[in-house]
């Protein structure tokens, strides 16, 4: 009868703690997967502003090369003036190649490696980010599911500790038992290999 009640009382506090731990590790994946989703929104939002960037650079620049082909100084310095810092570079590097003398260089500045945008590299930030937390969400997902299945064992230990007290038959009871006992030395055994969150 002892070893009946020791075995519930521990069970009981096994499923408990198991169902406390499925419960945070799913409130840590939703928080992943919140924060994984802003993470990607910001990342577009990044892209977005790099193509924008992109677009009014190459509109100055376009209106820069008419007013040099024009031979309007004035206007191509006006231009030339309004380039941005990011732009500024590239084309400066793009100039030191002679394009209209080596018709291998790049087309424009917007194709030399100088072209580079921190919009970019803001966006893949946010979706390196965004990679990491939804795989952290993921892990969480795995945690809660095994320390649910841990919650399953635990109740079938319940289970077959409490109908073991109702068996007369001795050797039916030390079965029922037995059973009890694998359910919780497994259940265990699962839960020891989970990480433990305080949420």
């Amino acid at each position: 009868m002892i070893v009946i009640v020791l075995l519930l009382g521990l069970t009981a506090v096994a499923t408990a703690w198991s169902g406390y731990q499925a419960s945070l590790w799913d409130g840590i994946q939703s928080s992943d997967y919140t924060q994984a989703s802003g993470a990607r929104t910001n990342a577009a939002q990044q892209r977005s502003a790099a193509n924008q960037f992109r677009i009014a650079d190459l509109s100055v620049f376009e209106n820069y090369i008419d007013a040099e082909i024009s031979g309007n100084a004035e206007v191509a310095e006006f231009y030339r003036d309004r380039f941005r810092d990011e732009f500024a570079v590239a084309f400066d590097a793009w100039i030191a190649l002679d394009p209209l003398q080596h018709p291998q260089a790049p087309p424009s500045p917007l194709a030399m490696p100088e072209y580079q945008l921190a919009a970019d590299q803001n966006a893949a930030e946010w979706e390196a980010r965004a990679d990491e937390l939804f795989s952290d969400g993921e892990d969480a997902n795995t945690y809660s599911d095994v320390y649910t299945l841990t919650t399953l064992l635990f109740a079938v230990t319940l289970f077959f500790g409490a109908i073991a007290e109702r068996f007369e038959y001795v050797r039916a009871r030390v079965i029922m038992l037995a059973i009890a006992g694998i359910g919780l030395i497994a259940g265990v055994a699962v839960a020891l290999g989970q990480p433990i969150t305080t949420g």
